[in-house]
């Protein structure tokens, strides 16, 4: 599956005012554990591996990004069932799911995710997220698209204060920076 969205960072004072815009369809916790390699090997190919705990369900997610230093992202999406979130995944295991010589791929940590949807027409949703990731909570609004993208919306979140003017830094982008962070304290 091909996703097309564009994001942008929000402060907590305009997460809110997003917030009351809407009339949510849905608000849901999810839980994102991030896996990598002692070789880098994911990062080198602008790949994501992560298990999603959603409604119960766990779904192991490979994320292959097609660009890059832009609020609009475009991924290529695969996605298989799994049991749990696993400390470690096997070789064997990861280069089938993700079609590369990874080597074992162990569990760097996980993200939580409050996340608000609601389907602005029958082609676009818009996604207002908090997701705290260990000792940070950031605030983000995705718009998912699978056709044109409502310039109607754009304007109606620009009157709010939402700006999609500069490169998005996604949540595992984020997660990352964080971990390398701590690691350099230690």
């Amino acid at each position: 599956m091909l996703e097309t969205e564009l994001k942008a960072m929000l402060t907590k004072e305009l997460y809110n005012t997003v917030d009351k815009m809407y009339p949510w369809d849905s608000k849901k916790l999810q839980k994102n554990f991030y896996y990598l390699d002692k070789n880098g090997i994911l990062l080198k190919n602008r790949s994501v591996f992560r298990i999603r705990q959603k409604d119960g369900c766990f779904k192991i997610q490979v994320k292959i990004h097609k660009n890059s230093d832009s609020p609009l992202q475009i991924c290529e999406e695969l996605e298989y069932t799994a049991d749990c979130a696993p400390e470690q995944i096997e070789a064997e295991k990861a280069a089938e799911y993700t079609g590369m010589e990874t080597g074992e791929l162990y569990r760097a940590g996980v993200n939580e995710t409050l996340r608000n949807s609601f389907m602005w027409n029958e082609t676009t949703e818009i996604c207002l997220d908090r997701t705290t990731y260990f000792d940070i909570t950031d605030y983000e609004i995705e718009i998912e698209y699978t056709k044109e993208l409502p310039q109607k919306l754009i304007d109606e979140l620009d009157r709010a204060g939402v700006k999609f003017d500069k490169s998005s830094v996604g949540k595992y982008s984020r997660f990352l920076k964080r971990l390398s962070e701590m690691s350099r304290n230690e």
